[in-house]
């Protein structure tokens, strides 16, 4: 459904969802990518810029909108980027050898389905335990809200908060 593209001023517009909420809005990323900022430990909040909320069962339907909010990071479920870069930490070197599987996560009230990479062994405690990042990268993701399922999202790239998990299967 997210259409809007990065802007060349540093700043990255995206779907951010909630258990209830979907906030199209925009980050100053400035010359760092979404995911770093996702990641830095420094702070437990999300500025948000150019806020339009809806409820996620009716995600057409403009509730409100804001200039300027913050969203707790821990309270995201999932991200839907309009650009596989933004998924990827500057801090990531390139590895050729990965290997892309589907993918199955349930989050509260949503089901995500689409591709992830990944180097070594299969293991899902590995994935979740090991990789420095709190949100985990999703290729050409498909979002169905659980509780509404003709409701979907679709996008090239999508982070998902592993705190959230509540299930995970692979392969």
């Amino acid at each position: 459904m997210s259409t809007i593209r990065p802007l060349s001023t540093g700043r990255v517009t995206a779907d951010f969802f909630t258990n209830s909420y979907r906030l199209s809005a925009s980050v100053l990323v400035y010359k760092r990518r979404l995911i770093d900022i996702l990641g830095d430990r420094t702070t437990d909040y999300l500025d948000l810029v150019d806020i339009y909320v809806s409820r996620v069962n009716s995600p057409g339907n403009i509730v409100a909108t804001y200039l300027k909010g913050s969203l707790v990071k821990q309270e995201i479920n999932f991200i839907l980027l309009p650009s596989l870069s933004e998924s990827i930490s500057k801090d990531r070197f390139y590895t050729p050898n990965r290997v892309t599987l589907p993918i199955f996560i349930t989050v509260p009230s949503f089901e995500i389905s689409g591709q992830f990479q990944w180097m070594g062994d299969l293991e899902v405690k590995k994935i979740m335990a090991t990789d420095v990042q709190k949100f985990l990268p999703i290729l050409d993701g498909t979002v169905r809200n659980a509780h509404f399922p003709e409701v979907t999202y679709e996008g090239p790239a999508l982070l998902v908060n592993k705190a959230r998990v509540e299930v995970l299967c692979m392969g």
